[in-house]
């Protein structure tokens, strides 16, 4: 614990590191060159044979050169690919904050949550004691299906001794591990936590159970333009897999290392909808109390928000019900505020799409650039919003409302904003 019990309140945490790989980057830099091109990275699956399927696309990633991620080089053919996503790009992040955890390992920890853990894992051993009997099923089953490995294996390599755990709330995972760590760091309980998500569900099953609840895209002849956010022609999400993991750490350790400082968490809001499994509330219920938090986190009004990185799936009734929320909330400014969708390029990445999606919100306060929502061919008219379609927008913005809605109405939202000192 802190010895200065200072007030909460007054802690600010700050993002001084970066990690993701994901259909369209397997670094930061690759990530946001192609975001800014308007590159998708949906395609026809190769993760497993899909031709008896009516989906035959998602956002898969072709892994690097694993070696330089992994000190025991036999693990990263042992680990479920969600965990081997997660190391990635933690190791990015930890690399790239620059720092030490030899000299205070207890004041370093991490949340990587994940939607769906070891889908590809369960799958394949339920097979095996299928076809073969129990005698089959790898010795490594547990650790690679549960979905706090992720977060544990990363600790581990790294000898991260402070709070370490996983989060599961679906697509609102990685805002939901953001935002805690956050409260962790204020509390004074760490120093800097390495949070964010990572989701590898291109499976038989992962297809099969997203596909029969009629969620996914089944615009198999054109991959590229199949995650329409907004647009009047969408017809499901792309399902994709990939990580996104942030170092956020105290301000004032941060300064004291002199550190790189991207941005600040200057707010975070969660709700519940208390409505239903799968479908939204039908007025945006739980996600306009989840931005309203995140605002009065953040001591912001509405119009203090200079873009909006939105849910945005791709889906007929949440990219509607996502825009009444942001109708009620901003009102006439609701117009006038630019709204973006990564997904349109990654797909969604369910649990980690946060994480990705911070990562994006970041640079673009970097870069003064937003990215674009591509596959804009003709907005949907009942989705009265200013949506930043088919090419970058040039802006210097402050503030960014990054919004995760997840199964089960599980809504978080982060405010991220520019670094005053």
């Amino acid at each position: 614990m802190r010895n200065d019990q200072k007030n909460p309140h007054e802690v600010r945490v700050v993002i001084t590191g970066l990690g993701t790989i994901n259909p369209i980057g397997n670094t930061v830099e690759e990530y946001w060159d192609n975001l800014i091109k308007g590159k998708s990275g949906v395609r026809l699956i190769t993760n497993f044979d899909s031709n008896d399927y009516s989906v035959k696309i998602a956002g898969e990633v072709d892994f690097p050169d694993l070696s330089r991620y992994f000190k025991d080089k036999k693990m990263s053919r042992r680990l479920d690919r969600y965990i081997i996503l997660a190391h990635v790009a933690g190791c990015q992040a930890i690399e790239d904050s620059g720092i030490e955890i030899e000299k205070a390992p207890h004041r370093y920890g991490t949340i990587i949550g994940s939607g769906d853990g070891g889908v590809i894992a369960n799958y394949d051993n339920v097979k095996r004691i299928i076809n073969e009997g129990m005698q089959a099923v790898s010795p490594f089953y547990i650790i690679n299906a549960i979905p706090n490995t992720g977060s544990s294996y990363f600790a581990q390599e790294w000898n991260l001794q402070g709070p370490s755990f996983s989060v599961n709330s679906a697509c609102a995972t990685s805002n939901h591990a953001i935002g805690l760590a956050v409260f962790l760091i204020k509390m004074g309980m760490a120093d800097a936590i390495f949070a964010g998500g990572s989701e590898a569900a291109i499976s038989a099953n992962g297809i099969a159970g997203f596909g029969n609840i009629m969620a996914l895209s089944e615009r198999n002849d054109s991959p590229h333009t199949a995650s329409r956010p907004f647009d009047k022609s969408r017809d499901g999400f792309v399902l994709s897999e990939g990580a996104g993991v942030l170092c956020l750490e105290e301000l004032e350790h941060a300064k004291r290392r002199r550190a790189r400082i991207y941005g600040e968490i200057t707010g975070f809001g969660f709700s519940s909808d208390a409505h239903d499994l799968v479908a939204p509330h039908p007025e945006g219920r739980g996600a306009v109390q989840a931005v309203q938090n995140a605002l009065a986190f953040a001591r912001l009004d509405p119009e203090d928000i200079g873009l909006i990185n939105g849910h945005a799936t791709s889906t007929p009734l949440g990219d509607l019900i996502e825009c009444i929320a942001i109708n009620k909330i901003f009102k006439d400014y609701a117009t006038k505020v630019p709204v973006h969708s990564t997904k349109s390029m990654v797909g969604h990445l369910l649990g980690a799409a946060g994480g990705v999606e911070a990562i994006a919100a970041i640079l673009t306060l970097k870069q003064g650039v937003i990215h674009p929502t591509i596959n804009q061919f003709e907005q949907d008219p009942e989705i009265n919003l200013n949506v930043v379609k088919n090419k970058p927008m040039e802006a210097k913005v402050d503030h960014i409302l990054s919004d995760s809605f997840g199964f089960g109405g599980q809504n978080a939202a982060l405010v991220i904003s520019r670094f005053t000192s």
